[in-house]
């Protein structure tokens, strides 16, 4: 891994970077939001929003819900604040910075979670997924859609390895049934992945 893998979401790099994911990650963000399917009252955590393209697909879908949303990038927070600037006036959406191994929420606050290309930046994994699972509510899933080749650039791992060692992390964190396959994003370069909070807690 890069000595500092999120300088390209600083400073004028991130804001290139915030144009292109805008364009590129559409896809991918229409794709998860599908997979998740939330209801209309739903309360959704995007960890990972970037310049908030998946925020608006959201809001769409979420017209008597919530969304919260969390990103390290001073960068992509502005970015996307500027993108679902009424959602965010209106109080449907409340976007902060922070990391995803601190996420700054109650307990069981959140039916779903989704990220997109950012899984692969979690450092460290374990303690993020447990963060994710803590704000789950029994039953709730997270969604992810990462580029394959982002996995194996970022935690030199093959996809394959990387899809078990998360379920297995997963399972751990109380997030069990967790399967992965393809996307049909990027033409089938991108991996989607799951899992769903237990009813129980992990022993």
């Amino acid at each position: 891994m890069a000595a500092n893998p999120n300088r390209i979401f600083e400073g004028i790099l991130g804001r290139i970077t915030a144009l292109i994911m805008a364009r590129s990650n559409r896809a991918a963000e229409a794709e998860a939001v599908a997979e998740l399917d939330p209801r209309a009252h739903h309360r959704v955590l995007v960890v990972g929003f970037g310049p908030g393209v998946g925020l608006r697909l959201l809001d769409e879908r979420l017209p008597e819900g919530h969304i919260a949303g969390v990103d390290p990038s001073e960068v992509m927070l502005r970015s996307a604040t500027r993108r679902n600037g009424r959602a965010v006036a209106d109080g449907r959406m409340e976007l902060r910075q922070a990391r995803a191994d601190a996420l700054p929420f109650p307990d069981a606050d959140f039916d779903g979670v989704i990220t997109v290309n950012t899984i692969q930046f979690w450092e460290p994994l374990a303690a993020s997924v447990a963060e994710v699972a803590r704000v789950l509510r029994p039953g709730g899933r997270l969604v992810a859609y990462t580029h394959d080749w982002a996995i194996t650039r970022v935690t030199g791992k093959d996809v394959e390895t990387w899809a078990h060692d998360t379920a297995e992390v997963c399972a751990r964190a109380g997030l069990g049934a967790a399967r992965h396959w393809r996307a049909r994003a990027e033409k089938g370069k991108s991996i989607a992945f799951s899992a769903r909070k237990t009813e129980q807690e992990p022993p």
